[in-house]
């Protein structure tokens, strides 16, 4: 390679470099805001001066608001689904630990990101149908498609006499994630209701494990 070729192939790697970091710094930026205002109340003006890039930047890479409201929540369920199927694969633990596992991770995912509670309940009231083919859809939805895995995880521990004969795996997933979901979607009160501030409220949330896991066990023994 000449020496103006190898400059060539740098200064597009450079861009190539600087045109990832800037998608990366919009996507930061459009998640945190998307995350508090939901798809209706976010500009992309907003998005645009949070990430320090201009509007037209912002349309060059997404091309609308609303395909840049996708990336971002197919990102989300992207890191969620992964996590939660890696939970209901592990053989060597028994179906009652992979519940307390799949409580503890929920709601450690929501603490870490807290605006994802209200996130979820905006689209869900915006766009349901959405939500379903992306998050419960059996063939396409992210956590969809852990149902069949569940399912006969479910089954196997009927036959043994561990799990009741009528729970139903998309209701079971449901009762966990509203169990799990709904304490952070109405923090402000539960905080009020309880007169504790954020540390205890993060206490609140870790003894919740405990409490919400030993519920749906109960609830689900024969």
């Amino acid at each position: 390679m000449s020496e103006n070729e190898s400059k060539e192939q740098k200064e597009k790697d450079m861009k190539i470099e600087k045109g990832n970091n800037t998608e990366e710094k919009i996507l930061a930026s459009a998640k945190r805001i998307f995350f508090q205002k939901g798809l209706k109340g976010a500009r992309m003006q907003e998005i645009a001066d949070d990430a320090e890039v201009n509007k037209a930047m912002l349309h060059y890479y997404f091309r609308s608001k609303e395909r840049l409201f996708e990336k971002v929540f197919q990102d989300s369920i992207a890191n969620v689904t992964p996590r939660v199927t890696e939970v209901f694969l592990e053989e060597s633990v028994s179906f009652q630990v992979k519940i307390g596992r799949l409580v503890g991770l929920l709601v450690d995912l929501f603490a870490e990101e807290p605006f994802l509670s209200n996130f979820f309940a905006n689209e869900l009231a915006r766009n349901p149908d959405k939500i379903f083919d992306l998050v419960l859809d059996i063939e396409g939805g992210a956590i969809g498609q852990i149902i069949p895995i569940l399912n006969q995880q479910i089954l196997e521990a009927i036959e043994v006499g561990k799990v009741k004969s009528t729970i139903r795996p998309a209701e079971l997933m449901l009762n966990i994630f509203s169990l799990c979901l709904l304490p952070m979607l109405s923090k402000g009160l539960v905080q009020r209701t309880l007169g504790i501030d954020d540390n205890h409220m993060d206490r609140f949330m870790q003894k919740r494990k405990r409490t919400v896991t030993q519920f749906v066990l109960d609830a689900i023994r024969p």
